[in-house]
């Protein structure tokens, strides 16, 4: 073999290995011809020229991860050509479970196991997870989430046990909307925690209204699903842990609890004290880990998994999943397809390399970056009047810990969201306006870094206009990077000031257009 002929089948392996990290999901995973980006604007392949923090969104995947992946491929393809495919698809994804969960710290023994189901994306889970519940016994479901301004666009939808896209990761196509089974509809409940001016609703209006809402179901002989969003699109732990577990005592077998941790903005501590009450944890590595999309989990604590495991599924389930992502002893196992969703495995090994850095790092480092991080940019969106802090709350979890616990890293925000103001009268920009940044900032162009920021969140009217705010954030690998030392973490908070730069400097472009149709208007 020649080095030139070497060099042409590395780059044919690579565009395999890219073409596989955008399979086995739905339409939001497909890339456009031309720029090579999904409907989110990122791509699989590596960009590390990008100011990349929109990890509240997602993410493009790392240089350091790319590259383990692309040899655990290789390896990946060797054992595939040398034994059946399914059993070593099978092993490898098993391989990624037990990974997940010894990186969480979860005992893998038989008598307190965690089960762990593996989904395409988060809003898969929110599906899966109503698909377990409903028909469990003679009485239907209602789910309770929050409005999908705070979680995901087809959350509620998945919740309702409803076909969210277009597309499934099988590729077959399916009617949006249309019940996964048939004459057996789960009823969905949404609850908003902020009023129409984007400010917070108080915790004891919301629960309430949920208590209110769970009073009625049980009144008519339905059971419940709460999913407790932690941590939110704009960094809020809703509805709060008090009124949570007070829910939980009062209703008791009518309410189960799953735990929409799909950011992954929590500790493996947080996350076993939530397995530890008996609650569902919903998680993704393509959030805060900067895996690339799709890659989800459903983790099920002993009791839940007791009540699962021989439950079927609808048929039409077959579509999105395979029986290896499914824990080995389950019921489930046994209606689904031997598929292989290499996309899945490639996505999560992404995810578990940015995990095990991040969990590499000592407590006292992270809670001191994350700080000083917040710090900085806190003050820099409460004192440039170019930007307005959208309201936030701390994450407070005392409920899981008691009040006298020590501050844990997670309890410190690493998503912080603004609105922009209009430069020459101060008012605020529209959500149309604020889209029109977002855009501007991830064209990039003439030599200019592209700069990622999450995408804008509708949360807000201003009188009658709709208001978004966009957020900047910390991801594990811009964590990971600052903890190294000083200098490193310096690097990161000035990259994070340049991003504020440019997105002033966006908002004050469209500013100046806008207010001169504005006087030629009324000239």
């Amino acid at each position: 073999m020649t080095a030139g002929e070497s060099s042409q089948q590395r780059g044919v392996a690579r565009d395999t290995l890219l073409k596989y990290l955008v399979s086995g999901g739905d339409e939001r995973l497909d890339c456009d011809p031309v720029s090579g980006l999904n409907m989110y604007g990122y791509g699989p392949a590596p960009r590390p020229e990008d100011l990349a923090f929109g990890s509240s969104t997602a993410s493009t995947i790392s240089a350091p991860a790319f590259a383990a992946v692309e040899s655990y491929y290789a390896d990946l393809m060797r054992a595939m050509e040398a034994g059946s495919s399914a059993a070593v698809y099978d092993r490898e994804i098993r391989h990624v479970r037990d990974d997940l969960l010894r990186l969480l710290g979860l005992s893998q023994n038989s008598a307190a196991r965690i089960d762990a189901i593996l989904a395409t994306s988060g809003t898969d889970i929110h599906l899966f997870s109503a698909a377990l519940l409903a028909g469990e016994d003679e009485r239907a479901l209602m789910t309770i989430t929050l409005m999908g301004n705070e979680t995901g666009s087809g959350v509620m939808m998945a919740s309702a046990g409803r076909h969210f896209m277009s597309r499934v990761s099988s590729a077959r196509t399916v009617a949006k909307g249309e019940e996964l089974r048939p004459g057996n509809a789960t009823r969905n409940a949404t609850i908003a925690v902020r009023n129409k001016d984007g400010s917070l609703r108080a915790d004891s209006e919301v629960e309430e209204e949920l208590r209110g809402l769970i009073e009625l179901a049980r009144a008519a002989g339905l059971r419940c699903l709460l999913v407790v969003t932690d941590v939110s699109k704009t960094s809020l732990l809703a509805p709060g842990l008090e009124t949570v577990l007070r829910l939980k005592e009062r209703f008791r077998t009518v309410l189960d609890i799953m735990i929409d941790a799909c950011q992954f903005r929590l500790s493996a501590a947080t996350i076993r004290a939530y397995l530890a009450h008996g609650f569902m944890v919903a998680l993704t590595g393509s959030k805060f880990l900067a895996g690339p999309i799709f890659s989800g989990a459903l983790l099920c604590p002993p009791q839940m998994s007791a009540r699962f495991k021989s439950r079927m599924l609808p048929a039409a389930l077959a579509d999105y999943c395979g029986k290896a992502e499914w824990p080995e002893d389950w019921a489930a196992r046994d209606t689904l397809p031997d598929r292989a969703n290499l996309g899945l495995l490639l996505r999560w090994k992404a995810a578990l390399f940015e995990l095990e850095r991040l969990v590499g790092v000592a407590e006292d480092r992270l809670i001191a970056v994350l700080s000083a991080f917040t710090d900085a940019v806190s003050d820099r969106l409460a004192n440039d009047p170019a930007f307005e802090p959208l309201q936030s709350r701390p994450l407070d979890r005392r409920a899981l810990w008691g009040a006298s616990s020590a501050l844990r890293w997670d309890e410190i925000p690493s998503i912080f969201s603004f609105y922009l103001r209009n430069c020459t009268n101060g008012a605020m920009l529209t959500a149309t306006e604020m889209a029109a940044v977002y855009k501007d900032l991830a064209a990039g162009g003439n030599g200019v870094a592209l700069v990622r920021l999450g995408q804008p969140v509708r949360c807000a009217d201003f009188g009658d206009v709709p208001a978004s705010a966009l957020r900047i954030c910390l991801s594990a690998p811009l964590v990971a990077a600052a903890s190294r030392s000083d200098e490193a973490f310096g690097a990161v908070v000035a990259q994070a000031m340049l991003v504020l730069d440019r997105t002033a400097e966006a908002a004050a472009r469209l500013s100046d257009g806008s207010n001169a149709r504005e006087m030629r208007r009324s000239a």
